[in-house]
């Protein structure tokens, strides 16, 4: 049962307004969830994602825990961009957002310029994730006219930079986890064994040392394989395969690295051949490594399955692909490219792994002194899983909103008074004075 006292005594704890917000899950957080709490309450999902799969991951993860957790519930997703879940093969209830000016080929569109036709009252509604951008209640009652602060909650994207969020996930301070899970993969036969994987992206647009990351990685792994792996294979996306070939200060230092260790370097480009022959070839070659342009992009349970039987040591960007490899492959050494803004998540990584090396860019994608390290991940992974931190927040909203759905007037009153305020003390004062 809400009490008034507990209200008044969370709302004196608050430092910014939007604080306000989090009293309705916050009264809840040391009571238990039970299965009737969850029947047929409607939650919705709205994604609109920016280019690629990884917010529409994030998305479908989030969808799959709550159908897990919350089985008689109704789970929905509202997106931009039903075609891409359907290419994924995704099925469920998702249902297409439109835009007003009818231009629907644009996925990055804000949510005020948005229409859901389908005629759907959400008990819930959670805008996931939010990227660039703090989430804007007014903007989204554009778009559902009885959203509100307390039935309308935002999920971050990993160490997001544009709080406050309901749910922000990722590493340290008051984050919630990342998002782990347990999918289904199916076994590659594309590539044979041994092969190095790399899934990094390119400059500028992924900060200015996508090059010096790739040459430490692979400088890294020439001298920690080329005698137990004389015949070798990179997987590498195109764009580092365009680069070596329009970029002849680049493909000079791949050779000035790897000579070192191998006699022969051949670059198949994503068509399946390379005319020209090897870039570099020492007379009676004895090691070969070969760099392969021609196996990503692929969808994500073969990428997965590619992560799983590559070497010990991979190199990755993204919290998908993060959070993929840590699911699937605990025993992996994981080198990380930095994203100009994720210096958060790196920092937390390096902290709490422990792994020193993560902790700039210039170590983060793997160094020579890195080749013999242990990271154990075990203990990282208990200590921020979503499926656990994040579940207890749910369980609350849950249990707010059923109160709230209960017509409990502390709550409506509350509402009304942070609908009706411009100042954190001016609501505080109010909240106060209730009886």
């Amino acid at each position: 049962m809400v009490q008034l006292k507990d209200i008044k005594r969370l709302s004196l704890k608050c430092k910014y307004y939007e604080d306000l917000y989090n009293i309705i899950w916050e009264l809840n957080t040391a009571n238990k969830i039970t299965i009737n709490d969850s029947k047929d309450i409607k939650i919705g999902l709205f994604n609109t994602p920016c280019g690629g799969f990884g917010d529409i991951i994030v998305c479908k993860t989030f969808y799959d825990y709550l159908n897990e957790w919350y089985p008689n519930a109704n789970i929905y997703i509202c997106t931009t961009a039903p075609k891409k879940y359907k290419d994924l093969g995704i099925e469920g209830n998702i249902y297409k957002l439109y835009s007003l000016d009818g231009n629907d080929e644009n996925e990055c569109i804000d949510y005020g310029n948005l229409v859901l036709k389908k005629k759907v009252i959400f008990d819930i509604m959670i805008t996931i994730p939010i990227i660039n951008k703090t989430f804007d209640i007014k903007e989204f009652k554009k778009l559902i006219n009885y959203a509100n602060v307390f039935n309308t909650f935002s999920v971050s994207e990993y160490n997001g930079e544009y709080p406050p969020y309901t749910f922000p996930i990722g590493v340290g301070e008051d984050n919630l986890g990342l998002l782990f899970n347990n999918f289904k993969w199916k076994q590659q036969n594309i590539i044979s064994k041994p092969y190095a994987m790399v899934y990094i992206q390119p400059s500028p647009e992924w900060g200015v040392h996508s090059k010096y990351c790739f040459l430490s990685y692979l400088e890294m792994i020439c001298k920690n394989y080329h005698k137990t792996h004389p015949k070798f294979q990179v997987v590498i996306p195109k764009w580092i395969d365009e680069e070596v070939f329009q970029n002849d200060i680049f493909k000079r230092k791949i050779i000035q690295i790897i000579k070192k260790y191998y006699d022969s370097i051949y670059f198949i480009d994503e068509s399946g051949g390379r005319g020209m022959g090897p870039i570099y070839d020492k007379k009676k070659s004895k090691s070969k490594i070969t760099f392969r342009a021609d196996i990503l992009p692929q969808k994500r349970e073969i990428f997965i399955s590619l992560m799983k039987d590559s070497i010990q040591d991979i190199l990755l960007t993204g919290d998908q692909s993060l959070t993929d490899i840590l699911s699937c492959c605990k025993e992996k050494r994981v080198w990380y490219q930095i994203a100009p803004w994720k210096k958060g998540l790196a920092y937390h990584l390096s902290k709490q792994v422990p792994n020193k090396f993560y902790s700039t860019f210039k170590t983060s994608c793997g160094t020579l002194k890195s080749i013999n390290i242990n990271i154990d991940w075990k203990n990282f992974i208990r200590e921020n899983d979503f499926r656990i931190h994040g579940k207890k927040r749910m369980d609350s909203i849950i249990l707010g909103i059923n109160q709230l759905k209960k017509s409990n007037q502390y709550l409506k009153n509350l509402l009304h008074i942070i609908n009706h305020s411009r100042y954190l003390e001016t609501a505080q004062t109010k909240i106060n004075k209730l009886k």
